[in-house]
């Protein structure tokens, strides 16, 4: 027996990219490498997960320990979902992933199991009710996986409880001995090969939830959630998939992706939304584990599979950080169909080093961006279609970069989450771009590898008059409510990185408060203006403004970006009416909806977000600086004396 297997555990919220060949949104571990390294330390590379090949289906057992009497933990009252239940929908969660007809992915039920801890590294795959210390989330899908190419022999004891886990009588994993753990069949096994995977749902009485399983026992209470939909997620992650960012399918359509790392309990809509994969949790999983791609064993071709390569092709290229000059880790790159606007997939760039220490296995980020950012590159699988692509930073609007991976908190670390958001647009995407918000589409063909669509960051000035994120507001406003933040014209003329400079856009922070909606605002404007003496009343004069743009898509949680479409004429624009005293300030306003009754169970219009007054005065925050505004019919503005509202101008350097 021999016990000589290196593991990590993976905890649920690290996930991200991995080699170039296969990015996306994949758990990830790190590979050691044979790299110098400092006494007392190694230099590992972030690698993502996954089954291996042989050891597929993947076999689960319900740990019927979690369920006193057969019945599942009902933290609000008395316990009603019976285990069979709990069991079936847990299968039919699984089987959402399985009937992908472009994955080989297969995850399976096979019995029970009764042990405490309720879960651990024991190469059996766990899924119970119960979570143990301080753990708050709703659930959570922990791997072990293999942190260094291995060969797995005959006889070893991975996971040291004195039983072998490896076989050379067998070819894919199954539970030889009877014993009810699993045996891998002996043979050389890749780093990042998953051995183990447990996964725990929350039914602690302190912050647990009720969990349903019927459409009819759904619910808008906030303590209560569809047991399928919170599975599906988790299991997206018990076989390699990361959170992404995709929380908006289209401006008609406010689902998110599976893989989406929030849900709103308290909407019943979102809750049966998250029940049905997205295109962008069925294209990771496919490129995955990608079907018809070998001759024998899972991924060979069976009735009723649809080969990947007939469905997808490959979209590839590398992101860079204009201002910086560097390969970025962990930016997000999403595809947008040309034709109807619905967001299609996701992916993260890049690949990193850290230093791991020996004693403990802590990890370490290097001093040098050179070194710890290895490349940019992202990969994107995409069906048949013409598309537009986009590129964002991982900054905490909407999913923080610890919530990613390690590759997109490596990114975080060096400064790199620190770009606007902006479209490709081929062959003129360079640090200082004319129009950062035009898109060039382009076709992607099955079985194909399109490469070359590099991003290089724009380097800009964003003016930013708030601090931190504190609120969201406002509830219950009257239909067709203004909020406008000033910029005066002197710091226009401080901030301009140029001259003659660019306007490339206008940012709203915006929140919808119900997930399943999309966050629509009646109009959005740049617009000049003035202010009163005393700065309590504001005059944006929205009979001509500079920009107007009506039906205004804002973001879930994130800043909205409204792109200018000639950046440079408006730019003389705004520099010419400073020059002859036209106007005091530029206004960016943005109106709420008209109509009534808003969308959603909340029944409120969407939110912007605000910066409030810190509650302890010697906090780093920012004051609140009075230029921010609201008005009731476009024309008198009164100064908010509560909060800065999270609105950005962004300035560009002009093209030389």
């Amino acid at each position: 027996m021999r016990q000589s297997i290196p593991v990590a555990l993976l905890a649920l919220s690290l996930a991200g990219a991995s080699s170039p060949a296969l990015a996306g949104g994949r758990l990830q571990t790190f590979k050691i490498t044979d790299l110098p390294a400092p006494a007392g330390f190694q230099i590992v590379e972030t690698i993502g997960i996954q089954w291996d090949a042989r050891t597929i289906p993947v076999r689960y057992r319900v740990n019927s320990a979690s369920m006193p009497g057969d019945l599942v933990p009902n933290p609000l009252g008395p316990a009603f979902l019976t285990a069979a239940d709990a069991t079936a929908a847990l299968q039919a969660s699984f089987d959402r992933w399985n009937r992908i007809k472009t994955s080989y992915i297969e995850m399976t039920i096979v019995g029970t199991v009764a042990k405490t801890p309720l879960r651990g590294f024991d190469m059996i795959n766990e899924l119970t009710f119960g979570t143990a210390g301080n753990f708050t989330a709703i659930a959570s899908s922990p791997s072990v996986s293999l942190i260094a190419d291995s060969l797995l022999e005959d006889g070893d004891d991975i996971d040291g409880d004195g039983d072998a886990d490896v076989s050379a009588a067998i070819t894919t994993a199954q539970d030889v001995d009877g014993d009810g753990d699993i045996e891998f069949p002996a043979g050389e096994y890749p780093a990042g090969t998953i051995l183990d995977n447990d996964v725990q749902f929350n039914t602690k009485a302190s912050n647990g939830l009720r969990f349903t399983v019927t459409d009819a026992e759904a619910d808008n209470v906030s303590r209560s959630v569809d047991l399928l939909t919170v599975a599906i997620h988790e299991f997206g992650h018990s076989h390699g998939l990361s959170h992404v960012l995709n929380d908006n399918k289209s401006p008609r359509n406010g689902r998110s992706a599976i893989m989406f790392p929030f849900i709103d309990t308290g909407d019943r809509e979102a809750e049966l939304q998250g029940k049905q994969l997205d295109s962008d949790d069925i294209a990771m999983s496919s490129m995955l584990y990608p079907e018809a791609t070998a001759s024998s064993g899972p991924a060979a071709w069976q009735w009723g599979d649809v080969p990947y390569w007939l469905v997808y092709g490959t979209v590839q290229g590398e992101v860079r950080h204009g201002a910086l000059d560097q390969a970025v880790a962990g930016a997000s790159v999403y595809a947008i169909n040309a034709l109807n606007g619905e967001l299609v997939a996701t992916a993260f760039s890049g690949n990193a080093r850290l230093f791991r220490r020996l004693a403990d296995g802590a990890l370490f980020f290097a001093a040098d961006p050179a070194f710890g950012v290895v490349d940019g590159v992202y990969t994107m699988a995409l069906p048949l279609g013409a598309y537009v692509l986009g590129v964002e930073a991982v900054d905490g609007a909407p999913v923080p970069a610890a919530s990613v991976s390690f590759t997109t908190q490596v990114g975080a670390f060096y400064g790199q989450q620190t770009f606007n958001e902006e479209l490709w647009n081929r062959n003129r995407e360079d640090a200082i771009e004319k129009r950062s918000g035009e898109a060039r589409p382009f076709t992607v063909l099955p079985g194909r590898l399109h490469d070359g669509f590099d991003f290089v960051t724009n380097r800009v000035v964003n003016i930013n008059n708030f601090g931190s994120p504190d609120f969201i507001g406002f509830s219950n406003v009257t239909p067709g409510l203004y909020y406008a933040v000033r910029i005066p014209v002197e710091q226009i003329t401080a901030a301009a990185p140029s001259d003659p400079f660019l306007v490339q856009s206008a940012q709203f922070e915006t929140v919808v408060i119900d997930a399943s909606t999309v966050p629509r605002f009646s109009e959005a404007f740049i617009a000049p203006g003035r202010v009163s003496e005393d700065g309590a009343f504001a005059y944006p004069d929205l009979s001509r403004p500079f920009v107007k743009v009506r039906e205004f898509i804002g973001a879930a949680d994130d800043f909205a970006p409204l792109y200018v479409k000639n950046p440079h004429e408006l730019g003389r624009r705004i520099a010419r009416g400073i020059a002859k005293g036209e106007f005091d300030s530029v206004f960016l306003v943005l109106r709420a909806p008209t109509k009534t009754p808003y969308p959603g169970v909340s029944g409120q219009a969407p939110f912007i977000a605000l910066d409030g007054q810190p509650a302890d005065p010697a906090s780093n925050d920012v004051p609140i600086f009075g230029l921010s505004y609201t008005s009731v019919d476009g024309v008198n503005f009164v100064r908010e004396n509560r909060f800065n509202f999270r609105f950005t101008l962004t300035l560009g350097e002009a093209v030389p």
